[in-house]
């Protein structure tokens, strides 16, 4: 039988539906901006996909995480394709700020290895059957991540008039990242908290996350 959902979810969801409309808002404001702009770049085009495939994927996993497994990561066993598609959206988002992140810093001189990367072991993520198995490889697609945050530092190192625009992004992906991470299992398993105190810690890390960002890429990419 399915428990009901205590007060704190109730709080829970209402944050992520907040955060899954503000950043489909920030993907209708900056996409909005691009189609208006004469001179488009692919960065701006991979920022908006970005803040669409987070708002989507997310999207998905509030459903299962609440109305499906019941906050039992576990129980995702039975709902492996739903949690792939989920993660698929997610994982996209991340790739395409790690392809911007990226060519901000190597202008592809690397050959997009960090990209081409995380391509890489999201595909073969996605081909796997056994959930606890495609958890880990997802996961540790997530490790090319730690590219982002050190590029941004980079950035404003090198671009000191673009240093404020790019803290900002800096800052929004720490606090965002951080979110994420609460939500892993492992992690999970070792704080002091119940689960419900660590799904709306990492539901408002997020919201507060991807405003940040959504901010610091419309200052730095489309003009104001």
């Amino acid at each position: 039988m399915r428990r009901m959902l205590e007060n704190i979810d109730l709080v829970a969801i209402t944050v992520w539906i907040i955060g899954i409309a503000a950043s489909a808002g920030i993907f209708l404001i900056l996409f909005w901006k691009y189609v208006k702009i004469e001179d488009r770049t692919k960065a701006q085009l991979a920022f908006c996909l970005m803040f669409l495939s987070l708002a989507i994927g997310r999207a998905f996993l509030m459903y299962a995480d609440y109305f499906l497994v019941n906050l039992v990561p576990d129980d995702y066993i039975y709902h492996i394709e739903i949690w792939k598609l989920a993660n698929l959206f997610q994982l996209l988002g991340l790739g395409f700020l790690i392809l911007v992140s990226d060519y901000a810093v190597f202008k592809g001189k690397d050959y997009y290895l960090f990209s081409i990367g995380f391509a890489i072991v999201v595909t073969v993520s996605m081909l796997l059957t056994d959930f606890y198995v495609v958890q880990l490889v997802a996961t540790s697609a997530v490790a090319f991540a730690a590219f982002i945050p050190i590029s941004w530092i980079y950035i404003g190192y090198k671009l000191p008039q673009t240093r404020r625009k790019s803290m900002l992004i800096f800052l929004g992906f720490l606090i965002f990242g951080g979110g994420l991470i609460l939500l892993s299992i492992n992690i999970a398993g070792g704080l002091p908290i119940s689960i419900h105190e660590i799904y709306l810690t990492s539901a408002v890390l997020q919201l507060l996350g991807l405003i940040i960002m959504g901010i610091g890429v419309k200052r730095l990419y489309f003009l104001g």
